[in-house]
């Protein structure tokens, strides 16, 4: 079953790692729509060359192999949503490249709205972290899927964990 963003009001979810720039790390964030031409005829989409690029044969077994195909319904994907297992809505995002790597999350997720309500928490979990350069969190998200680090060519992030904050 993919993990749903709804009602968890007051958690925020994040992740930390290494992207090449922002403009990848955005991509990688963002649902990409796949064909505006759709006419529904799921047999013809399921030989799409794309389409079978997006869902490896290696992730077949997975148990919400075919729930995310339905979610994207051969119009739109988004690698994160798939990667991590899980659905969110995009208006509770905030991800932030810097220019060089660190191990200060002050600094990771400097100019994040609600950074100040949740930092001393993560701090105090004590989470081991690489050096990175990228942090993404969602708001009003706690998620459970248990992936905990996926890595693409120019994109790799490690799930932190959920923290409660205050708006």
């Amino acid at each position: 079953m993919i993990y749903d963003y709804e009602d968890r009001e007051g958690y925020v979810s994040l992740w930390v790692g290494n992207c090449s720039d922002y403009q990848i790390a955005d991509e990688y964030l963002s649902t990409t729509y796949l064909d505006e031409n759709f006419d529904g005829d799921m047999e013809k989409a399921k030989q799409n060359e794309i389409w079978n690029k997006l869902f490896p044969l290696e992730n077949r077994s997975r148990a919400c192999e075919e729930e995310l195909k339905d979610h994207f319904h051969y119009e739109s994907f988004n690698q994160f949503e798939y990667d991590f297992g899980m659905t969110f809505d995009e208006d509770f995002r905030e991800a932030n490249v810097l220019e060089y790597c660190t191990r200060d999350l002050k600094k990771l997720f400097e100019g994040f709205s609600e950074s100040d309500s949740f930092l001393d928490e993560v701090k105090a979990a004590d989470p081991r972290l690489p050096e990175c350069n990228t942090a993404v969190a969602l708001y009003d998200f706690k998620y459970e899927g248990g992936i905990s680090k996926v890595s693409h060519e120019n994109i790799t992030l490690y799930f932190v964990g959920c923290f409660k904050y205050n708006k």
